[in-house]
């Protein structure tokens, strides 16, 4: 019979196997671009340690493309985001309830989402995409079980 130390040991050993196993480089020809929420951008995810088996285990990456002229769902969640601007302009907004900001931001520029704040992304350029690389740790809450994922009613 198997003890519940000898099972805390197996269980170590299976996270350490888990992220020996993830990639370590991910080439972006290889990544799976889909529908983002609402269909209003795309999205592909770089590293998600529940979705592809990636190697870190705390944090997730994605790159997110919105069309020219387009925007984000407006969402909320309770992970920490920051989004850095790979190509493009536009703004996003902050806020709920009449107690909304509007940030602008460009090529270079990092976008850090304030924890549970209803949030929306905008492309200002009608005639180019805008490219997002984004990086959370919605892994980690999750594990915690403290993750909270929401999008506003349209």
């Amino acid at each position: 019979m198997t003890t519940q130390y000898e099972r805390l040991k197996e269980m170590s050993q299976a996270t350490r196997d888990r992220t020996r196993g993830g990639q370590v480089v991910v080439h972006t020809k290889d990544i799976e671009w889909e529908a983002g929420p609402g269909g209003h951008r795309r999205r592909a995810f770089i590293s998600e340690p529940d979705i592809l088996g990636s190697m870190v285990q705390t944090m997730a990456a994605f790159l997110s493309e919105m069309p020219p002229g387009g925007r984000s769902g407006k969402h909320r969640h309770f992970n920490e985001a920051m989004i850095f601007v790979l190509k493009g302009h536009g703004h996003t907004i902050i806020g709920d309830g009449g107690n909304e900001k509007r940030y602008e931001w460009g090529e270079g520029d990092l976008v850090s989402v304030p924890v549970n704040e209803w949030h929306q992304h905008f492309n200002d350029d009608p005639k180019n995409p805008a490219l997002h690389l984004g990086i959370t740790n919605l892994p980690l809450l999750r594990a915690m079980g403290l993750n909270s994922l929401e999008d506003a009613a349209s």
